[in-house]
């Protein structure tokens, strides 16, 4: 329940916007708002990544899983329910009449999982995110979004083309998430929450928001009527179907996206940098060292080739910090790493495999008479290596190297699992909050284009050069 504001994509806004602000003014500390999937947050909240998690955390889901995740969680400071939204020209009355139907529910919604197992043979579709899930169910290839009440009402009001069934499924009190080893500040957190229910703050926000509802209201002991008519949501929702400020949205998607590619080429070219170094290393280990240490290399390079890229990132991002608390002090830097220097690591350790191979390669192309020829001449081997073998490996794997980081810079998308807002995550953020997958997606498909584009004109340009180099001698 935070996006970006339509009127300035700069800006956040949203309800828990509103709340995350008022606890921080209350408690007078900074603010700084860190972006992640639903279901790293309590990882990343245990790495000590950031300080509190407030983004619909449901206290009924983690209630019994707070010991073993090493978490405390925070009084709710809102009860919402969870909410069936169907098409307009649908049947459906109650959740129930869902039975036997495919029904779209979020990633780690232990309780939307639940509700659709209790119902007959209906199927759970799991989706990344709500805006993938309105767009299935608008062009009907799912019968059923279930979501909290927030996120099906704000796609009821945007969109037409789908409504609310009137049952409410289940309570869902919303908390805030803290690491268990710091108490003062879910004491302080708590007492913030209860100073803005009394001062009557909480409930301006929902109304501004159209989410004052019974529930609430019976939790917070106090009266149920609204006075202000979600004044902030028509505001935002009016500015969306209108399609006010466009041109300035798309103006200043253009500046974040420009952004995000200076982002996305600095961890890419790094990486690649550090993949293709680590590479050639490796792979003169693996052709011309000894045999113990060619099988060495051999095992590394099955390794990391069989390890999925998004699963080394995980360990090196999520999983090394376990290991802080049984080495000394000053290690702690080298297992809990920052964002960007993570992602450039297990980039660069998943490509360095599939470099040494294509070095590898490179040099078994080189006839073995031409060593044979350099060190009849008086060569050394290494002296063989660097004026024979090398420069002709560079011509051959030229080609194949660029091509490796074209791959690379895609792949860097996976970044955005360990936080970094990179080019593919920002397009994502901004179409969600925008509902525009199309032109949004042309547009960062142009700048994957434009970052790529350079490198492979300069790799035909020197791998014509050299070409004409071996030719002429």
């Amino acid at each position: 329940q935070i996006f970006y504001d339509v009127k300035d994509s700069s800006k956040l806004t949203g309800f828990e916007y509103e709340i995350v602000k008022a606890i921080a003014d209350y408690l007078q500390r900074d603010l700084e708002f860190i972006q992640n999937d639903y279901e790293m947050l309590i990882p990343g909240l245990q790495r000590g990544q950031y300080d509190v998690v407030i983004n619909g955390m449901q206290r009924n889901s983690w209630v019994n899983k707070a010991q073993k995740a090493h978490i405390a969680l925070s009084e709710p400071y809102f009860i919402t329910t969870l909410t069936a939204t169907v098409r307009t020209s649908s049947r459906f009355l109650r959740f129930s009449d869902c039975a036997y139907c495919k029904i779209g529910i979020l990633k780690a919604t232990e309780h939307s999982s639940k509700a659709v197992k209790l119902l007959p043979g209906a199927q759970a579709v799991v989706y990344d995110d709500e805006a993938k899930a309105y767009d299935d169910l608008k062009h009907g290839r799912i019968d059923c979004v279930l979501l909290e009440y927030p996120e099906s009402f704000y796609y009821s009001l945007i969109d037409q083309s789908v409504r609310l069934l009137e049952d409410k499924i289940a309570q869902c009190p919303y908390c805030a998430v803290i690491r268990d080893n710091d108490p003062e500040l879910l004491k302080q957190i708590n007492e913030a929450i209860q100073v803005l229910k009394d001062r009557g703050t909480l409930q301006a926000i929902y109304e501004r928001w159209g989410l004052w509802n019974a529930e609430t209201a019976a939790y917070f002991k106090t009266a149920h009527a609204s006075f202000d008519k979600a004044t902030a949501l028509k505001s935002y929702t009016g500015s969306l179907q209108s399609g006010e400020n466009d041109d300035h949205f798309y103006l200043h998607a253009l500046s974040l996206f420009a952004q995000a590619a200076l982002i996305t080429l600095g961890i890419s070219f790094t990486a690649m940098l550090l993949a293709l170094l680590l590479g050639f290393g490796i792979a003169m280990m693996r052709t011309y060292a000894a045999t113990p240490l060619q099988k060495l290399a051999a095992v590394y390079i099955e390794i990391v080739r069989g390890i999925p890229l998004l699963v080394q990132l995980f360990i090196i991002f999520y999983g090394l910090p376990n290991l802080a608390p049984y080495l000394p002090k000053s290690f702690e830097p080298f297992v809990i790493l920052n964002p960007i220097i993570a992602a450039i690591i297990g980039l660069a350790i998943n490509y360095s495999a599939y470099a040494a191979e294509i070095f590898r390669s490179g040099f078994l192309s080189i006839p073995v008479g031409q060593m044979e020829a350099a060190r009849a001449l008086g060569m050394t081997h290494n002296q063989a290596l660097r004026y024979v073998v090398f420069p002709q490996t560079i011509r051959t794997v030229l080609p194949p190297i660029t091509n490796d980081f074209i791959m690379l810079m895609q792949d860097s998308s996976l970044v955005s699992m360990i936080t970094i807002i990179e080019l593919t995550r920002t397009y994502q953020l901004l179409a969600a909050s925008r509902f525009d997958y199309l032109w949004l997606g042309i547009l960062v498909g142009i700048f994957y284009l434009l970052l790529g584009l350079p490198f492979t004109r300069l790799s035909r340009f020197f791998e014509k050069k050299l070409t004409r180099r071996v030719q002429r001698y």
